[in-house]
């Protein structure tokens, strides 16, 4: 049975969030890339979802950098003293309609935002029932393991505690959500190797809890460490920059600002959120994202000079500004006159 069939959950779009509601030429193919179904569509006019052809997987909403695309899922949670889980099993191993209600269309539509919050909230134990995502049309793409591994390389470079997925099976997972039971106060150790013997016995119950719609780039929810691995970095090559604003204007999220006074571009790299806007307004290719890398560059200084060509005032990277008169406008406008005079 295809998922959307048994959830009849369809995406919801916010279009003022997708990038290409923001420029023309943004090449974010996110959604596109990710859907196994093909129902996302991309073209010049347009991108658009076919809702006939979409089977509410849900795996274009942790691809979306900019948390254009939501649909609603829900994780059962089980505090323990001391710690707290939480569940959540693939709609395709769901044994019956009870446990059908509390399951995910799909496990890697659990997105690092999730984790985050989660782990924001004190729950860094995640049990999860599913079936072999190796012969699942939704295994591809990046899955919400790879996830946890780049997650848990940065908590560790923090030293912060890691999350935990642990696979448990479908039966084990039911009686966790029907009948849960009180267990006395455990350490961590004590509640991994209950899990092991008992598992059904080893959290106490509570409501479903569902997705928060907080709308936060992933690098605002890690914890202090802004030398060690953010989910995104950017990075402003001085050697190419011409100080047009572009990237800054453009940035949703504040990761790149321009100051005035001193004049520099600031860079925030725990804001970004990878949606590659400000790469794609760069006509000089002078703007760089690189994903799960550590931060080297938050500020790039600026000269400001004043045009001998147009009168106005401009900026440049100081590392470049040396023995430059004109700015960028009027230095573009010079090379086109010449050009023209060589081909007429």
């Amino acid at each position: 049975m295809a998922v959307g069939e048994g959830c009849a959950v369809l995406p919801e779009i916010d279009a003022a969030r997708c990038v290409h509601t923001a420029i023309e030429t943004a090449s974010c193919r996110a959604c596109v890339d990710v859907c196994p179904s093909g129902a996302w569509r991309l073209d010049d006019a347009a991108l658009e979802i076919d809702t006939g052809q979409c089977d509410g997987c849900g795996l274009c909403v942790p691809a979306c950098p900019r948390q254009a695309i939501h649909l609603p899922l829900v994780f059962a949670r089980r505090p323990l003293a001391g710690s707290n889980a939480m569940l959540a099993a693939c709609y395709r191993a769901a044994d019956d309609r009870h446990t059908e209600s509390v399951a995910v269309p799909c496990l890697h539509a659990i997105g690092l935002l999730d984790l985050l919050r989660a782990y924001r909230s004190g729950q860094h134990i995640w049990l999860l029932a599913y079936r072999n995502c190796a012969d699942c049309a939704h295994g591809r793409g990046e899955s919400l393991f790879t996830r946890a591994a780049h997650l848990n390389t940065a908590l560790r470079q923090r030293g912060q505690p890691t999350i935990l997925l642990r696979e448990v099976a479908m039966s084990v997972w039911s009686r966790l959500i029907k009948t849960p039971t009180t267990v006395q106060e455990q350490g961590r150790r004590e509640f991994l190797r209950a899990l092991s013997q008992r598992p059904a016995a080893a959290l106490l119950g509570e409501d479903i809890v569902p997705e928060q719609a907080v709308k936060k780039p992933p690098g605002e929810y890690f914890p202090d460490g802004d030398d060690a691995l953010l989910p995104w970095v950017v990075h402003l090559d001085a050697a190419r920059c011409v100080g047009c604003h572009a990237c800054a204007q453009v940035c949703p999220e504040g990761a790149i600002r321009f100051v005035e006074f001193p004049s520099a571009y600031y860079l925030r790299p725990r804001a970004c959120s990878g949606c590659g806007l400000c790469r794609d307004v760069c006509a000089l290719q002078a703007v760089t994202l690189q994903p799960w890398a550590a931060p080297t560059q938050t500020v790039l200084p600026l000269s400001k000079r004043r045009c001998r060509g147009c009168g106005a005032e401009f900026h440049l990277p100081v590392a470049t500004a040396s023995g430059v008169q004109v700015c960028w406008v009027c230095s573009r406008a010079k090379l086109t006159r010449r050009l023209y005079q060589v081909l007429s």
